[in-house]
């Protein structure tokens, strides 16, 4: 079963790669209000959003949780906790009907293991991620006045 839109990992994929993945896939549609990931839970997919719209929120000790954002079609979720093997930080919940295909953990991680050159598609991925919340957080910063202080003067 192939999936319904390209994504961000495919995309840079060897046709092989992609071949071997599609396999494994499973395409479902899950309601609104579906976790897709959830912080602190190890996930058991790479999930992918072929349609619909998901919200990444945080987990803040200030308040209940911070948007990071919007997602659809096309983006990855649960690489980096897969590929790490770190807890999810992040939530990532369906906020309408979503068509997403999932590619079991021990699927992904095993093709990782024997095809090296996949780790520079999933390098770019979370680079991107990096990019994204790299602008997340300095748009936070100016909104929230923080920043650098000033130095105080010296004293001769």
């Amino acid at each position: 079963m192939q999936s319904e839109a390209a994504n961000e990992l495919y995309d840079m994929l060897a046709p092989e790669l992609r071949a071997e993945l599609a396999r494994f896939e499973q395409l479902r549609i899950v309601p609104a209000g579906t976790h897709l990931i959830t912080c602190g839970v190890p996930p058991e997919h790479l999930v992918i959003v072929n349609a619909g719209t998901v919200e990444i929120t945080l987990d803040c000790r200030s308040r209940n949780t911070a948007s990071l954002g919007y997602s659809g079609a096309g983006k990855v979720f649960g690489m980096r906790a897969l590929v790490s093997g770190e807890l999810p930080e992040i939530d990532v919940i369906c906020l309408e009907s979503c068509s997403i295909t999932t590619v079991p953990r021990d699927v992904f991680l095993s093709l990782l293991k024997n095809n090296p050159q996949a780790y520079f598609a999933v390098a770019k991925v979370l680079s991107s991620d990096l990019q994204i919340a790299d602008r997340i957080l300095r748009g936070n910063t100016r909104r929230c006045g923080v920043g650098p202080r000033p130095r105080p003067a010296k004293t001769v």
